[in-house]
């Protein structure tokens, strides 16, 4: 496999280097990811911040240069953050109802391509939006929010998922197309799929919250009534407790609102709870010579699949994609908790810096896969 580094400014050709055997392609949805490649080169003309480009029969994985190590036997690691994080950056959160994709192209394209500084605008990006979704985003007033987290928020409530493409002109790069698309129709995987190697399943020491109570405020003055939400079991938010599709064990949690937070109310529910459906960590090995279950193929990250294990069924969105040393097997993560003590850390500080500034309304997708 080859390595390509562009200017990340033009995207013209700077250097190129093989890869050896020794990488590890790290694609993650929770998580910032470095992925790691030992090249057969020394002296690479590059920058730190150039573009990255590994050329595969798979993926062609577009990627960020974060790191340059020169080893003893004249080899150079390379490690690099995944394209998407270069909209890792803080803007005001401005709430928002309609077309979700319509609203991602837009603050995309204001700071991507029509920024008053022109040094972050990026002339070869363009933004593909191939899909329309309606819904809502509702921030606090005055507050900042990173665009990587509002991709989060619309990607696991509503459906909507980005790839990364790169555009050729006889041969040479000239572009990198972002897509802002719908997520695969989901799948039923079964563990004990022929491809399917080294299972791991764990769940987090967290009960599911399916209960949520708000209680009024003593000085409220609108709004005194306690307002109740439940999850079902088949992914919907309810008001009515006596529905026959709630969970047979409670877990509830309380908090007091304000006559402001009132409007919300619903939507804050909805995301807490619809989070903590995701709170457990499957991982499990594919053989890439599989035909119905294909990495870059016919699965993404984002998707939603239902994966049966034991006798247990997890709802669950595909969140990590890895290969490491090998195109021959792909591991794949399902769920947003994570189980090494230094991802636990990063998590934890991503979602205590995350503030309360978002609130969004998830509404179910209908989905109808196929079963494997």
């Amino acid at each position: 496999m080859k390595l390509l580094f562009l200017d990340r400014s033009t995207l013209q050709y700077k250097d190129n280097a093989y890869v050896s055997n020794q990488f590890e392609l790290a694609l993650d949805m929770v998580l910032i990811k470095r992925s790691t490649f030992k090249v057969n080169k020394t002296n690479i003309n590059c920058t730190i911040g150039d573009i990255v480009i590994l050329k595969n029969d798979i993926y062609s994985y577009i990627g960020i240069l974060e790191s340059i190590e020169l080893n003893d036997d004249y080899t150079t690691n390379i490690k690099s953050l995944d394209f998407r994080e270069i909209f890792n950056l803080d803007i005001p959160a401005t709430s928002f109802t309609g077309d979700l994709a319509d609203y991602l192209h837009q603050i995309i394209t204001d700071y991507f391509k029509h920024n008053s500084d022109q040094k972050q605008n990026l002339s070869y990006l363009t933004v593909s939006k191939e899909t329309s979704v309606s819904g809502s985003l509702s921030f606090e007033t005055d507050n900042i929010i990173n665009m990587s987290r509002i991709f989060e928020l619309v990607s696991k409530g509503y459906g909507i998922s980005f790839s990364t493409n790169v555009t050729y002109l006889r041969g040479r790069i000239t572009g990198i197309i972002f897509r802002i698309v719908s997520v695969n129709q989901g799948m039923v995987i079964k563990s004990d799929f022929s491809s399917i190697l080294n299972v791991e399943t764990n769940d987090s020491t967290s009960q599911l919250v399916n209960k949520i109570v708000y209680y009024p405020r003593s000085d409220n003055q609108i709004y005194q009534i306690i307002k109740t939400y439940y999850l079902l079991s088949t992914g919907e938010i309810t008001e009515d407790g006596t529905s026959d599709d709630r969970y047979t064990s409670v877990m509830a949690k309380g908090y007091i609102y304000t006559d402001n937070d009132y409007e919300t109310l619903e939507t804050k529910a909805r995301s807490e709870m619809v989070t903590s459906k995701l709170d457990h960590n499957i991982t499990f090995t594919i053989d890439m010579k599989n035909k119905v279950f294909i990495p870059f193929e016919n699965i993404y990250l984002g998707d939603y699949v239902s994966f049966i294990h034991k006798r247990k069924t997890y709802e669950s969105v595909i969140t990590g994609i890895t290969f490491k040393d090998s195109l021959n097997y792909a591991t794949i993560t399902l769920g947003e908790y994570r189980v090494k003590l230094t991802e636990k850390i990063q998590l934890l500080s991503k979602n205590t810096s995350g503030s309360s500034t978002s609130n969004i309304t998830i509404t179910n997708t209908d989905i109808d896969g196929g079963e494997f």
